[in-house]
């Protein structure tokens, strides 16, 4: 008869999403994910599978909080365009607060796994495009409102969106100042304003 767990498993996919998101996968050794999640290494197998496996729920473990927090923003009684905003406001203080440079777990997971690992591309893919969708909705409103630019289609400009939050990510390793970050910011939501 196996033995029961005796650890928090949210805790643990926590100190390991927080271990993958500052060295990167390949970068993150069993060890490195003992040390931290200060589990054997028969605890991790026996609990996860084996690293990948545990990399894997660590990407959903953290989804789960980022999508909340996007939804939280994206569904408030705010105006459309003010939504859109906000998130933005969110994710500059994110930056501000960023002192090891993490970025995004799901943009930098996309920069280092190969293209044909179709299991991880697939689940990424998946996650921003349930972003992608929440910015499509807001979007739509803004249009019912006549507060959208004429010229642009929500689907689109939902596109262009998470091409910005791809970049921002990306753009802030370089270790830019804040007023650099938020003149991007603002010329990427001029081209969703009448």
């Amino acid at each position: 008869m196996a033995r029961p767990q005796t650890f928090n498993k949210e805790m643990v996919l926590d100190s390991a999403m927080q271990l993958f998101w500052l060295k990167g996968f390949a970068n993150t050794s069993v060890k490195d994910l003992t040390k931290v999640t200060k589990l054997q290494p028969g605890s991790i197998y026996g609990a996860f599978k084996n690293k990948r496996n545990l990399f894997l729920m660590s990407l959903d473990y953290y989804f789960e909080n980022l999508y909340s927090s996007v939804n939280c923003i994206l569904q408030s009684s705010e105006p459309p365009l003010k939504r859109i905003r906000l998130f933005f406001d969110h994710l500059l203080s994110q930056k501000d607060e960023d002192k090891a440079l993490k970025s995004c777990l799901l943009v930098n997971t996309l920069l280092e796994i190969p293209p044909d690992d179709s299991e991880i591309n697939s689940r990424i893919s998946y996650m921003f495009t349930k972003i992608e969708n929440e910015f499509c909705s807001v979007l739509k409103l803004a249009q019912q409102e006549g507060t959208l630019s004429t010229g642009g289609r929500p689907e689109t400009l939902a596109k262009m969106l998470m091409s910005g939050i791809f970049g921002l990510q990306v753009y802030n390793r370089m270790k830019p100042d804040h007023d650099a970050l938020l003149q991007i910011v603002n010329n990427l939501l001029a081209n969703l304003e009448k």
